[in-house]
């Protein structure tokens, strides 16, 4: 018998069947009969290529994989995307260099790792600002988040496309021991990404983080390069991050945003009506990938658990130590975002 999780969601139906569930609910729900289609659809010619670090048939690679057939079944548009998952074509850094240049034309990664271009939405990465996913799904939407994509644009060659989730909050991992509070974290060698404030929190906790491309993360734990890192519950399941881990604690810090971009001239090319319905298209997706993303997140925790791994949650007053480090972070790296962005951000929180 299949092992159901405390939500009814079998195993096999998370890991294998998540492509065919974000699909049907990305196009499925929303698709207009084949009847009522036009006889002369709009056709973009040039195969899209998309290089995205997430897995066949996560929410991330949903939220893109699904933009052809919501196109082709709602918006009378044809279009190819060729999609290379997992990093197959280059480290996370490369593909976020290769769209801004065309080698590719679409890719994904957190937002973190897009810092180094532009500072446009560092504000996303200050720890506890966002609270939970309802207040992300507002700030997706919002007039906050149009404006920064704006700013991006404008300094990046690259069109914003809707952002999904990123399989929830990141949690503290390690191989070592329980690390309930801050104290027990120090000296730990944790894998980060680029971003300077996520680095500062990370010291500020007492670890020492340390830059690896997540397609090395698995290596690096084995050797001991790195004793643990700082990331979502479906990564670490997925790519079979269990095996080299053993401790986590949901210290709630970082809500990952998964920033989705296309190269400017792919997206010039294609004209005013169907970049119109492309980003209709795209908005569709990333709406059924969220509500996906969203359930799947306590269901890894669980997946992880059988996997012997053991998750803290803290106590109040375990929790006001984390996030003392993490919102001091505010007053550090954090004070040079704009303050009138971040207060925006901050009103999401009860809109």
């Amino acid at each position: 018998m299949k092992k159901a999780s405390k939500k009814g969601i079998t195993r096999r139906e998370a890991l294998k069947t998540t492509g065919l569930v974000i699909g049907a609910a990305a196009v499925g729900t929303m698709g207009f009969p084949a009847i009522t289609r036009s006889q002369q659809a709009k056709r973009f010619l040039k195969p899209i290529v998309a290089g995205l670090n997430a897995r066949e048939g996560d929410p991330t690679d949903i939220s893109i994989r699904a933009i052809p057939q919501i196109l082709r079944e709602k918006y009378d548009v044809e279009l190819e995307i060729q999609i290379h998952p997992s990093s197959t074509l280059g480290t996370d850094l490369s593909q976020l260099e290769a769209v801004q240049t065309g080698f590719i034309d679409i890719t994904s990664n957190a937002t973190p790792q897009f810092s180094r271009f532009d500072g446009a939405f560092n504000f996303v990465d200050l720890p506890y600002i966002i609270t939970d996913w309802d207040m992300g799904n507002r700030l997706f939407k919002s007039d906050l988040w149009k404006q920064q994509a704006k700013k991006f644009e404008a300094n990046v060659p690259v069109k914003v496309l809707p952002p999904v989730g990123a399989g929830g909050f990141r949690m503290l991992w390690n191989n070592l021991r329980p690390t309930p509070t801050p104290a027990e974290a120090k000296g730990l060698k944790v894998r980060s990404t680029g971003s300077k404030l996520y680095i500062e929190m990370l010291r500020n906790w007492g670890t020492n983080p340390t830059p690896v491309p997540w397609s090395e993360t698995y290596t690096a734990l084995q050797q001991n390069v790195v004793d643990g890192f700082h990331v979502q519950p479906i990564w670490t399941f997925k790519f079979s991050m269990y095996e080299v881990l053993k401790y986590a604690t949901e210290v709630n810090a970082a809500f990952s945003v998964q920033f989705q971009v296309m190269n400017i001239n792919t997206w010039n090319a294609m004209g005013e009506d169907i970049q119109k319905a492309f980003m209709l298209a795209a908005q569709d997706a990333a709406d059924a990938a969220n509500a996906e993303d969203q359930k799947l997140e306590e269901f890894f925790k669980g997946e992880l658990r059988g996997k012997g791994m053991e998750i803290y949650t803290p106590s109040a007053a375990e929790m006001a130590q984390w996030r003392a480090g993490g919102e001091k972070v505010w007053d550090g790296e954090g004070a040079s975002i704009d303050k009138a962005v971040v207060d925006a951000a901050v009103a999401l929180r009860t809109a």
